[in-house]
């Protein structure tokens, strides 16, 4: 073995690197090399059956014509080197990297993605292959994918889903089809599908062959923010939005300039071409509501600097008191709290934002403001993540926007809904929740010998003694014409067996009246 490959040292942090060197392909550990070869997406694919911190150094990778495609393990990190390039062969027809059934938190970032000459385009560079286990919590960012067929694929059939991924800094060139969102057969809310997916600062550069920018958005609280597709040629498409999709986000970018077409329900965009916020509502106001007025003047939106957050409204049960000034979701699943707000006389650039954990650790996060002052930056809170007390300080051009204070319990995420001196207040912890004493035509309701009204007095009754807040002060009976949700019952099954505790049932409860699901008259 060279001499050379033997004595290749580990990148900071990494578990695996792999390299070429004198026409071979390793892979190497802080031991040994694992795996040499002449074909790199043997050594590749090595490494990835290893999991773990895995590094790419620079250099061009020119797959064999038996390749298949790369497939990521759970919690994999794979760093890719700038001047890394990952090359198929002419004409190759699968997907490159993919996230399967089961798969979450992995990490994707930076290199080069291409195809060998004569480009053919039947490729797609990132697939999203959902599963009955989903594919979840997974983040790429800062890669350029150049000649695919689909730059980013979702697809997934009934039963199988694919949540809460996020893609950064994604670069895509000559594509003919940027994003596509791919379901076959029923799809069920809450259950199966897309939902709650966030694209952020992504650009991608049309070709002559490109017909689609985002293809068919489908299913729920999927998020564009400053995602661009540039150049689109004539008859391409900058994006469609199914009918099956709801609560989609596009704020700044070049996504709704050429042929867009809309069918979902309370879609928010807020760019150059379309606006659908209320000339006198604060931003907030209009992305937690998901008020709807097409074609408004954005020159009569308030020009002072405003700072505001929220939450990405994810499929698992939570709850939303606006009167309250708080915001708490199940730590059973994670939650994106969003930073977000305009600043006038925007000179482009970046914002800052400065977060004190509960510990006094000081991390930075940033982001950029579009020409119209508009900004925006997730912050992501799981059951891993500190308790107490964080402070996010947001500076634009030398000047404090504002600061937030938002407090993490076991139970709960509070957030205010104004800036500094504003904070949330901690809930009661769950051993000090009411004790319900409902559980037996719970456990009925749930398995369908009782109706959905004869359920309902049992709301009321939560609602009356004021376990349950009122959607608003004035409303205090269930509408007559009661639906609730199929997938309550289960949550109810599950609480009458003890399988749940009383805040996450209540939590559900109140996020079905908050949120309209369930009507009171």
């Amino acid at each position: 073995m060279d001499t050379f490959a033997q004595s290749v040292d580990l990148p900071n942090n990494f578990d695996i690197v792999v390299y070429e060197f004198g026409g071979l392909y390793y892979a190497k550990d802080s031991q040994k090399i694992i795996i040499s070869s002449d074909t790199p997406d043997t050594v590749i694919k090595t490494a990835l059956a290893r999991g773990g911190e895995i590094y790419i150094a620079g250099g061009e990778y020119h797959l064999s014509k038996d390749f298949s495609g790369f497939d990521l393990k759970s919690l994999t990190h794979l760093k890719l080197a700038a001047n890394s390039d990952i090359i198929v062969t002419s004409g190759y027809a699968g997907y490159v990297f993919r996230f399967s059934n089961g798969v979450g938190q992995c990490v994707i970032e930076g290199g080069q993605i291409l195809e060998a000459n004569p480009v053919k385009r039947n490729w797609i560079g990132i697939m999203m292959q959902g599963g009955p286990d989903g594919v979840f919590l997974n983040l790429i960012e800062n890669m350029v994918i150049t000649n695919p067929y689909i730059v980013i694929d979702f697809n997934s059939s009934t039963g199988q889903w694919v949540n809460a991924n996020t893609f950064v800094n994604i670069k895509g060139w000559n594509f003919v089809r940027g994003i596509e969102f791919d379901f076959k057969g029923k799809h069920t809310d809450d259950v199966d599908g897309f939902d709650g997916n966030t694209f952020r600062d992504s650009m991608f550069q049309s070709g002559s062959m490109t017909t689609y920018g985002a293809k068919d958005i489908k299913h729920q609280y999927n998020a564009f923010y400053n995602v661009q597709f540039w150049d689109l040629p004539a008859g391409a498409i900058s994006s469609t939005i199914d009918a099956s999709a709801k609560n989609t986000i596009i704020i700044g970018g070049i996504m709704t300039h050429k042929g867009f077409v809309d069918d979902g329900k309370n879609t928010i965009v807020l760019d150059a071409w379309h606006s659908n916020f209320l000339s006198n509502s604060s931003i907030s106001s209009d992305i937690i509501n998901g008020k709807y007025q097409p074609q408004v003047n954005l020159s009569l939106l308030p020009a002072q600097n405003s700072l505001n957050m929220s939450m990405d409204q994810q499929p698992a049960a939570g709850l939303v008191t606006a009167s309250k000034a708080q915001l708490g979701v199940s730590q059973k699943r994670p939650t994106q709290i969003n930073v977000y707000g305009t600043v006038s006389n925007s000179q482009g650039g970046k914002v800052i934002l400065y977060i004190t954990r509960p510990d006094g650790v000081v991390e930075h996060d940033e982001t950029y403001v579009t020409s119209k002052g508009i900004f925006y930056s997730p912050i992501a809170f799981d059951k891993n993540s500190l308790l107490g007390q964080y402070k996010i300080d947001v500076i634009y051009q030398n000047s404090n926007l504002g600061s937030i204070l938002l407090n993490v319990t076991s139970d709960q995420v509070l957030l205010p809904v104004q800036t500094y001196p504003n904070t949330g207040t901690v809930l009661l912890s769950e051993s000090n929740t009411p004790v319900l004493t409902l559980k037996s035509n719970a456990n009925l309701w749930s398995q369908g010998k009782i109706s959905d009204s004869t359920f309902g007095d049992s709301i009321q009754y939560l609602v009356k003694v004021g376990i349950i807040e009122k959607p608003n002060g004035t409303q205090t009976l269930l509408h007559q014409s009661l639906h609730i949700p199929t997938w309550f019952k289960n949550s109810v099954g599950w609480w009458a067996n003890g399988q749940i505790s009383d805040t996450d049932l209540i939590s559900e409860l109140q996020y079905l009246l908050d949120s309209g699901i369930i009507q009171m008259s």
